[in-house]
């Protein structure tokens, strides 16, 4: 029988609720953050710019804007990098993988990221062994052309595995809860002045009953900007 998928102790659920309140804390307030950064001081009517009634523009580099907010949705596949154990069990390390995530820049080259994601299941030890977790991370990003661009990104998540094993089994089951590192990058094609597209691979540091082991990702989505 499986075994529920919730935290193992009241004290690491609520670490998760925690880092979930600073992971929306920072999306909220990073455009904020950017836009008094940006104009820190009114205009100053003693200059010849006065008589016109108007200043010069200061650089928009650090201006949130239209456009600096994004929701998105990545489906792809997921690679378990957890050992498989003994080989009278199958073990099918693969499965389907999304994601869905806000994004906000500050420019155009940083920003920030808060996801959900979901590894799906892994066959191994006659059960499965499932992961999922919430990740924020930071996000650099450089234009190529137009319309096109590469991001790369590296952060932290709170992940949630589940692992069911038969009778035998050389794999321990249970449940584990626990902080681990991501990485990623990705090639992002803005096709119309409010839709992307996106191509991603990224890395998941997640802890099983089994030992801490990477989930890698590929994924392609869409995003819609506003």
């Amino acid at each position: 029988m499986h075994r529920s998928f919730l935290p193992s102790s009241t004290l690491l659920a609520r670490q998760g609720a925690r880092l979930a309140g600073l992971a929306c804390a920072m999306f909220l307030t990073l455009p904020a953050f950017a836009q008094a950064v940006a104009d820190p001081m009114p205009a100053d009517t003693s200059t010849s710019g006065a008589a016109s009634g108007t200043r010069a523009p200061m650089s928009s580099w650090w201006m949130p804007g239209s456009g600096r907010t994004a929701i998105g949705l990545n489906i792809g596949r997921s690679d378990f990098k957890a050992p498989c154990g003994s080989a009278s069990f199958a073990c099918d390390d693969t499965d389907r993988y999304w994601s869905i995530y806000g994004r906000t820049m500050a420019n155009d080259m940083w920003g920030s990221e808060i996801a959900f994601v979901d590894m799906g299941d892994m066959e191994r030890g006659g059960g499965t062994t499932r992961a999922r977790g919430l990740n924020v991370s930071l996000l650099g990003k450089v234009p190529i052309g137009q319309t096109f661009g590469v991001f790369g990104k590296v952060g932290a998540m709170y992940g949630r595995t589940r692992t069911s094993t038969a009778a035998g089994a050389d794999i321990a089951g249970g449940n584990e809860n626990g902080f681990g590192l991501t990485v990623g990058a990705g090639l992002n094609w803005d096709f119309s002045p409010k839709v992307s597209a996106v191509l991603e691979v990224d890395r998941y540091n997640f802890r099983f009953q089994s030992g801490r082991d990477a989930v890698n990702t590929a994924s392609v989505g869409l995003q819609y900007r506003y």
